[in-house]
């Protein structure tokens, strides 16, 4: 522990996978000293290092703060359980997509700044499988995205170069011509739909994944509802020219996609058909999906 004057501790949690995190932090700890901060580190090679490491969040702790992206903070989120210290975030991951939800700068400085003044709001969160997930839930063609991405060299060259959120732009056109829609079902607060030729369902707390993909634009991480969008009977080639209006918002719009909402969300199909939230893979279908209101404190 490195111990600086203070009232109290600062917890941080930084994911050194690819390096990004490491020079984040070189930012980040001479401004800690200069301000003589309290705080405590904790370094990870990979967001599921978070599963065997235990972090102690005592009643001097005044924010448990994560340096990486949308995988790590996902598998931080048990530590916030019955607990009312909050989230701080210095975005250091390929996506980000909760920080930009919350407006924090990708600035190492501004957004140590913003966690040091400790202005707060609560927030929703999705429960998915038993675990917890920030920003969407990805069923189909976007999990696999994800699934190409997250095993991909390319991602951590594009960390490197700061174009961490074209990686997800390489995974469509790697998946694109080898997977296969499939008809699926959805039960939306009790109410059942059938869809054929699905390529992805996305149920948002928050508009953006993949790095900034407006998914659902109209999600509201404080609502108390999640918003759903459904990308059907496509060509390849269409889901191709899909991906850009996702970038501007602009897919809610075209004929092959549904728009819905609710509370408590189940998706099942006849075949597996992948599923991943905050990026991070979780499975297959069958699964049941609700909205947490105001479950996680974060600062902003």
């Amino acid at each position: 522990m490195n111990k600086k004057i203070g009232d109290k501790l600062y917890l941080f949690i930084i994911n050194n996978h690819s390096g990004k995190g490491a020079k984040v932090w070189k930012e980040t700890l001479p401004l800690l000293k200069k301000m003589e901060i309290e705080y405590k580190t904790y370094f990870i090679t990979k967001p599921e290092d978070l599963l065997q490491l235990k972090v102690d969040l005592n009643s001097s702790v005044k924010a448990l703060v994560i340096i990486g992206g949308d995988g790590t903070i996902h598998h931080a989120l048990r530590y916030f359980k019955n607990t009312e210290i909050p989230l701080g975030i210095i975005p250091a991951g390929s996506g980000n997509d909760l920080a930009r939800a919350l407006n924090i700068p990708r600035n190492t400085c501004a957004a140590l700044e913003k966690v040091l003044k400790g202005n707060t709001k609560k927030i929703d969160l999705i429960n998915v499988a038993d675990k917890l997930c920030t920003t969407v839930v990805g069923v189909g063609f976007d999990a696999k995205v994800a699934e190409i991405t997250n095993s991909s060299r390319i991602k951590l060259w594009l960390n490197a170069l700061k174009l961490g959120k074209f990686a997800y732009v390489f995974g469509v056109l790697r998946g694109v011509f080898s997977y296969q829609p499939t008809d699926i079902v959805i039960t939306v607060d009790g109410e059942e739909k059938h869809y054929s030729n699905v390529w992805l369902i996305a149920i948002a707390n928050t508009p953006f994944y993949g790095g900034g993909l407006k998914i659902c634009p109209d999600a509201n991480k404080t609502d108390g509802t999640l918003n759903i969008c459904i990308a059907h009977s496509l060509t390849k080639l269409e889901i191709l020219m899909f991906f850009p209006l996702v970038f501007l918002g602009k897919h809610t719009l075209h004929p092959s996609v549904a728009i819905d909402k609710g509370h408590v969300i189940n998706v099942s199909s006849n075949s597996n058909v992948p599923v991943q939230a905050d990026g991070e893979m979780l499975g297959n279908t069958p699964i049941s999906i609700t909205v947490l209101k105001e479950e996680l404190i974060v600062i902003i």
